[in-house]
């Protein structure tokens, strides 16, 4: 697997904070992976219950050629980071942080020492 270099400059165009951005992107990544697990398991779930409840002892050891085929097809699609990446790229999805409850109580004195002026 070759890397593929970012140009950060795109990852600053929509938002100024680079790092936000960065954090927005691996939380997509980590969405888009649980996703594809959920569709592995579930997928994959047949042929666990024929290898945990076999019909006949050969079965129990047998390997599956459809469960290879699935594990396979699952590990050749682009890494859930690029995924994620793409996504941000091509504004399919866009982020909001919230503000912590620290900052929110140190913008509420701001404003409450400017209103006393």
């Amino acid at each position: 697997m070759s890397v593929k270099p970012v140009d950060l400059n795109k990852l600053r165009s929509t938002h100024e904070n680079l790092y936000e951005t960065v954090v927005a992107i691996s939380k997509k990544a980590r969405e888009i992976q649980e996703e594809e697990r959920a569709e592995l398991e579930e997928r994959l779930l047949p042929y666990k219950e024929m290898i945990r409840n076999p019909a006949s002892e050969s079965e129990s050891e047998k390997v599956f050629p459809e469960q290879i085929a699935i594990s396979v097809a699952f590990e050749c699609r682009e890494k859930p980071t690029q995924q994620a990446l793409a996504q941000y790229l091509d504004h399919q999805y866009d982020y909001v942080l919230e503000k912590s409850p620290e900052t929110k109580v140190a913008q509420n004195e701001d404003e409450d020492e400017s209103d006393r002026d």
